[in-house]
């Protein structure tokens, strides 16, 4: 099932195609773009640090979130898709989740489930990336995928702006969801193996 990040990815070239054109005539990298992306990610977690302030961090997450968009839309139009800027697209996206998530300790999360949610986005991340090494295409698989896991961040932190106990179920929400993501992905990669045996 195509999930929710993915129609939206879509729908966002509209958007994302003007800026990514006017970009790549003034000569931007996309790998300059790609790091840019973790670079906010690694201010969204000192703000938080020293601010404690969740929308100021709802704010540079999107700001990160839209440069990391836009990197794959730049080389599109460049002509420049590389396997270097592939690998830094994906090692870069794996450091800004842990930037993104081990922040939520500092508004009083336990540090345990804050690093399990780590482990199980990473995992989750890992096990497309095996996926796709045995030619298994695994876009779409899994009830939350790296963007609506992001979106559930965003969420989290609005929530702590409103309500410390709401923002809680949402995080035990996501945990479970992510949980779930991974034995989704884990059995279609399974299947689709022994499908080739």
């Amino acid at each position: 099932m195509v999930n929710l990040i993915t129609r939206l990815r879509k729908q966002s070239k509209k958007l994302l195609t003007p800026i990514a054109r006017a970009l790549s005539r003034s000569g931007v990298s996309p790998n300059v773009i790609t790091s840019i992306g973790l670079i906010l990610s690694m201010i969204y977690a000192l703000v938080i640090y020293l601010t404690r302030n969740p929308l100021v961090g709802v704010l540079i997450i999107a700001i990160s979130s839209f440069m990391d968009a836009l990197d794959g839309e730049v080389a599109r139009v460049l002509g420049k898709a590389s396997p270097l800027g592939a690998f830094l697209d994906s090692s870069f996206d794996r450091l800004e989740d842990m930037f993104f998530i081990t922040p939520l300790v500092f508004f009083g999360f336990s540090p345990f489930l804050v690093s399990i949610l780590i482990g199980l986005s990473l995992t989750i991340s890992y096990l497309r990336a095996k996926a796709e090494l045995v030619g298994y295409k695994m876009e779409g698989r899994g009830i939350i995928e790296r963007g609506e896991r992001i979106i559930a961040i965003v969420i989290i932190l609005i929530a702590l702006y409103l309500n410390k106990e709401i923002s809680i179920i949402l995080f035990y929400v996501l945990i479970i969801l992510s949980i779930v993501t991974v034995i989704q992905r884990f059995f279609v990669v399974i299947q689709s193996l022994k499908d080739k045996l």
